[in-house]
């Protein structure tokens, strides 16, 4: 039987991804079935650190595990490796002397702590003592509420991590009061303001996506404008000649490449290297998250027996957050990109073929509705394989940034 984990990326300050928390999210045959928390989060240490290579759901970041009383009594944090884990108690736990007393022994073995959806309550206190982190839930938590914990607990040396939040607005106000932690997807809401210019960098990596995206445009012409940019052709001979391409002779020059490789797939490494230019003063994560997605999509357009439109499902995932990578709008913003009518309909969130794909990514991410999204393709495409697409989109995404 093959157990599935979610994952959810947790960032620092910076955007920097300091680890996920892991959740469970059924098995093949019985993807999101109802578990007992106990239960749910025994499967996810079991198919995290003990059914895959050590690492490969959370790329060798810190994993965020949730702890039930049963779990906390029963010492299960004992087979879990204390430099790579956080022991997230959860909000329902009761703080019973024979509780506060295992937690102080986890504590005692050098594990880290973490409350989750934290709400004060004085009968709190005794395991607020002994938290390392704070989560505090942005949806449950007034701003007013927000800001005076930062004041209370970041003296005491606790770190505050801002739990969903889902603006850009809101990731600075609570940096600003302190947060060092974010989990969210803030980098997929982006503030916008309307007299923002794209700034010149930025807009000739747009203006280059533009005309790599021409549909007349011939081998000639693509390698004559990635000329024109000598470090983005280095770093894409460099992304072709790794493991993932699968080529078995080494390309020196971008005539050879778009020979081998073809069109389609030439410009689909010129565009996934323009976006990580475009996004490069973004959390890391947004740049992940679109490579994911664009992975996802085009995988499952294969097995919807789309493979002819493949590259089209791949451009609308990686374009899905292009907004935030600009600040700007998603509708000025596909203006000026001379891509499909579908493509551009997705991302301006008409109904279409690709949307539910997309939208089936989207929900994976943050736990979302499925589902119905799978019978709406009317492509029998298990929940089973769904997820292994989905594990497999992980995987590649975590080679490519590896390159």
């Amino acid at each position: 039987m093959s157990l599935i984990v979610g994952r959810q990326p947790i960032l620092d300050k910076n955007g920097i991804t300091y680890g996920y928390e892991l959740l469970y999210r059924g098995d093949a045959d019985h993807a999101f079935e109802s578990l007992h928390e106990d239960e749910a989060t025994s499967h996810v240490i079991n198919n995290s650190f003990y059914n895959t290579e050590f690492g490969n759901f959370t790329s060798g970041k810190k994993s965020f595990i949730n702890f039930t009383t049963q779990l906390i009594l029963d010492e299960m944090w004992l087979v879990l490796p204390k430099n790579q884990v956080v022991i997230e108690l959860l909000e329902n736990i009761e703080p019973t002397e024979e509780v506060i007393a295992a937690t102080q022994k986890i504590k005692n073995a050098g594990y880290t702590l973490a409350l989750d959806d934290f709400e004060y309550d004085p009968k709190l206190e005794p395991l607020i003592e002994l938290a390392d982190i704070i989560k505090v839930d942005f949806t449950l938590s007034d701003m007013q509420t927000v800001e005076q914990l930062a004041k209370t607990y970041i003296p005491q040396g606790k770190i505050l991590l801002a739990e969903k939040v889902e603006t850009l607005k809101e990731f600075k106000i609570s940096r600003d009061w302190g947060y060092t932690l974010f989990q969210g997807y803030f980098f997929a809401e982006p503030e916008i303001i309307e007299s923002e210019q794209i700034p010149e960098s930025k807009a000739s990596k747009l203006q280059l996506m533009q005309k790599i995206h021409e549909q007349n445009i011939d081998f000639g012409d693509l390698v004559n404008i990635l000329k024109t940019d000598p470090g983005l052709t280095i770093k894409l001979l460099k992304y072709i000649n790794s493991v993932s391409m699968g080529v078995r002779h080494e390309i020196t020059n971008l005539r050879q490449a778009l020979a081998l490789i073809g069109l389609n797939n030439f410009k689909k490494w010129a565009t996934i290297l323009i976006m990580a230019s475009i996004a490069d003063d973004k959390p890391k994560e947004l740049m992940k998250l679109s490579l994911l997605r664009g992975r996802f999509c085009e995988l499952l357009s294969e097995e919807l027996g789309r493979s002819d439109q493949s590259s089209e499902y791949f451009l609308t995932g990686i374009f899905s957050l292009m907004d935030a990578a600009f600040n700007k709008p998603m509708d000025i913003l596909v203006a000026d990109l001379p891509l499909a009518d579908e493509i551009i309909e997705t991302l301006l969130g008409k109904e279409t073929r690709i949307q539910n794909v997309l939208k089936l990514s989207h929900n994976l991410e943050i736990d979302g509705e499925l589902e119905n999204l799978l019978i709406a393709l009317n492509g029998n495409v298990s929940m089973a394989k769904l997820f292994d697409i989905n594990r497999n989109a992980i995987t590649w995404t975590d080679e490519i940034l590896h390159t």
